[in-house]
């Protein structure tokens, strides 16, 4: 690790503390003795195929917003910890790409779990339940698990 007052690559780490999903370590460059912070989080490049066949870089930024929307009112550290686990059961696949609907099966599986009406309300978007009649299908099978 660099100092970034001057450049210089002796540094050696003082505390060290997880912190959500990240390290958070307190250094000291053995040379000029100056302290600094740095984070540290584990980087990985998931490529997702979206149903029209595009690909792009998997965002969980999008996961988030739409798992917000479906919940609706709700406490934006809920909304991270329910984000984290969708996060986790994905890279727990490992696999360097997937499907844009297997993204959606888990975002589904985990606000199932969470809360239902959210579930419902990611479903009618996920699933296109335009039909009153695909509605109420989908509503029963709430019910009856």
């Amino acid at each position: 690790m660099n100092c970034p007052f001057c450049s210089k690559t002796e540094t050696r780490v003082l505390e060290s503390r997880i912190i959500n999903d990240s390290v958070r370590r307190r250094r000291e460059c053995g040379s000029c003795t100056n302290r600094f912070t740095t984070y540290e989080k584990a980087m990985f490049h998931l490529k997702i195929f979206k149903r029209d066949g595009r690909e792009q870089e998997f965002d969980l930024k999008k996961v988030e917003r739409s798992v917000e929307r479906a919940c609706g009112k709700i406490d934006s550290e809920v909304i991270g910890q329910l984000t984290r686990k969708i996060e986790q059961r994905i890279l727990k696949k490992k696999l360097n790409a997937i499907k844009s609907t297997d993204v959606g099966r888990v975002v589904l599986q985990e606000l199932r779990k969470f809360d239902k009406m959210a579930y419902l309300r990611y479903a009618t978007v996920y699933k296109s339940l335009d039909d009153p009649e695909l509605l109420k299908k989908e509503l029963n099978t709430i019910i009856r698990k």
